[in-house]
């Protein structure tokens, strides 16, 4: 191999590794990927509680877009301990947004266990990352 190729592939790496890696916003709970972040306009977290005292979380997104958009999302409901409940709740989904409108995203927790929440969401195209960080987030 020479330097050239070396470099185009190391080059191509570090673009790889950057479309996947989440954007910073102002909702701690929420993990935005960056494709996402360029059509998503956020317009509301909220949380509560739902029967038998669980805890319920969405988001209200808006598709900038003048383009069908489609959104890989999950929850991610975690202990007092900021450990992650495994189960079903957490499995990736498929949203298809339409142009500049509106959709909203709303859970209840799959347990009485969980206290926090994150809601991760990428663009279809994204390939998962391990979005997970040591400690709880609300």
């Amino acid at each position: 191999m020479n330097i050239r190729t070396l470099a185009l592939a190391a080059t191509m790496l570090l673009a790889a590794g950057c479309q996947t890696q989440p954007v910073a916003t102002p909702y701690p709970q929420l993990v935005l990927g960056p494709r996402a972040s360029g059509y998503l306009e956020i317009e509301a977290v909220q949380e509560g509680k739902a029967s038998s005292d669980l805890l319920r979380a969405g988001v209200r997104l808006y598709n900038k877009s003048l383009l069908k958009q489609e959104l890989r999302y999950r929850f991610e409901w975690l202990d007092s301990d900021g450990f992650e409940l495994s189960g079903l709740a957490a499995r990736w989904e498929l949203l298809e947004l339409r142009p500049r409108i509106s959709h909203s995203l709303d859970r209840v927790a799959p347990s009485p266990r969980a206290v926090a929440y994150r809601i991760h969401l990428f663009d279809a195209d994204t390939p998962p990352v391990n979005t997970n960080a040591s400690g709880s987030h609300q």
